[in-house]
């Protein structure tokens, strides 16, 4: 597992659940964990991410924004909210890569909120392997997340908010369509999804006010596109974002496949590690980071890192980064510029050469399963270097920085800056890399979505 970085502590090993490890032969039942404590920080670095993904649902006490936003509301008994942007074969599934379909289905149980309204699981459009933007079939969401624990965690918070499965409309046989939000239109705050869900009703030719849906009359209203529709800064809520995003965790055998990753690189590497999110897929604009210009700063990036946290005598503490990207082409290519820098460059195919059944059952998932695979990975390293624009980059980042005071973005990605047209932000410095000593991001004038996002 190797040594702890430096000025932590190895903590007392402790011993968790896992009926998908196969280190131990059929059966085992268990899995050994090593974690690290950072005095300087005061959080636990956890050799395996499992244990910041935490186990099992949390209790009411952890969402205290939650639950007064939810005592605060006025309810609709009767009245659901089911969000979509018109795919799939019903027409009422949601699309989109991992993190943008993340946001689609927190989003909806916010709105649901707003509206007083039980919420509907939605359906995933499923993408195709071999062309990214066809979508062929629609399934329930547990392939990429454990919307299981997701129930069981919004029920804590949320005692008032109704919730059925996926696909589960049984006896709701009156359905009201909304008017259906573009991408580019203005997101919602405070009262102004709440009002939209009072006209919807009040223009239908089913009910006019909410005093005629009720339990034994129920409406079922579609809502889309729920994708950055709701501004949690215009709404002032910091902690309602960071308790949402906490309730929604991953599929956990996907993630108990990303602790793997994570393992292999603990076992080869001693020292602290730098994870970088790299985007250099055929498919990625230019105008959301060229990957030239990516290499150029992270590698800039990482050598100001290592002047700053040289050891004894001068010698470098951090020579090891784990690089994350859908093209092995750019790995390739960034590793030969910081070769010669004394840099020793891993990749998941690398680390996982001597584990082939781990690496096959990986490398057999499809496109978006695979990013959380990765993602154990980014979150749990010591430092992590992405760029704002791509979104996985910005929720590793949220990820990282959630359990500290205040907005990470806020605090040390936005300052000195200005919005442009609703989701452009205005980087006097562009492009360049901002952040914190442990997680720092690659900004260029252009998007940034966090104010509605993850």
């Amino acid at each position: 597992m190797g040594n702890p970085p430096n000025g932590a502590t190895l903590l007392q090993p402790r011993r968790y659940q896992d009926d998908t490890d196969d280190r131990n032969g059929p059966g085992a039942s268990s899995v050994l964990v090593r974690c690290w404590f950072d005095a300087a920080l005061f959080t636990p670095i956890a050799a395996i991410h499992g244990i910041i993904r935490r186990s099992g649902s949390l209790s009411a006490s952890s969402f205290p924004a939650l639950r007064n936003l939810c005592n605060e509301t006025e309810w609709t008994e009767g009245l659901w909210l089911q969000c979509h942007n018109n795919v799939g074969p019903s027409k009422t599934s949601m699309r989109g890569g991992l993190s943008n379909l993340r946001n689609r289905m927190q989003t909806c149980v916010r709105l649901a909120i707003s509206a007083g309204a039980g919420v509907i699981i939605p359906t995933f459009a499923t993408r195709s392997d071999t062309d990214l933007m066809e979508y062929i079939t629609e399934e329930c969401p547990e392939g990429l997340f454990d919307t299981k624990l997701y129930q069981q965690s919004l029920s804590a918070a949320c005692p008032q908010l109704n919730i059925r499965a996926c696909k589960d409309t049984k006896g709701l046989d009156t359905t009201v369509d909304a008017k259906f939000r573009k991408y580019l239109e203005p997101s919602h705050s405070n009262d102004t999804f709440r009002a939209l869900i009072d006209d919807t009703i009040a223009k239908s030719e089913v009910v006019s006010t909410r005093a005629e849906i009720s339990k034994d009359r129920p409406v079922r209203i579609l809502y889309g596109d729920p994708y950055l529709a709701w501004n949690y800064t215009a709404a002032g809520e910091t902690e309602v974002k960071k308790e949402l995003f906490r309730a929604l965790r991953y599929n956990d055998k996907l993630s108990q496949l990303g602790g793997r990753v994570f393992d292999a690189l603990r076992e080869t590497v001693s020292g602290p590690v730098v994870a970088v999110h790299l985007r250099g897929e055929k498919d990625w604009p230019n105008s959301f980071g060229e990957l030239g210009t990516q290499i150029d700063l992270y590698t800039q990036a990482l050598l100001e890192l290592r002047n700053n946290t040289l050891g004894g005598n001068d010698t470098a503490t951090i020579k090891d980064v784990y690089v994350s990207c859908g093209n092995p082409d750019a790995i390739r290519k960034f590793e030969k510029r910081l070769e010669p820098l004394g840099y020793i460059v891993h990749d998941k195919t690398s680390l996982l050469s001597k584990h082939t059944k781990i690496l096959d059952k990986i490398e057999r998932l499809r496109f978006d399963e695979k990013a959380i695979t990765e993602y154990d990975s980014l979150v749990s390293a010591d430092y992590f270097m992405g760029i704002l624009t791509s979104s996985l980059s910005a929720i590793v980042a949220y990820a990282r920085t959630v359990d500290g005071d205040g907005d990470y973005f806020e605090e040390y990605i936005h300052p000195n800056t200005t919005r442009g047209n609703f989701v452009d932000r205005v980087f006097p410095d562009s492009p360049s890399v901002r952040g914190d000593g442990k997680t720092k991001l690659m900004v260029l004038t252009g998007a940034d979505i966090m104010d509605c996002f993850p």
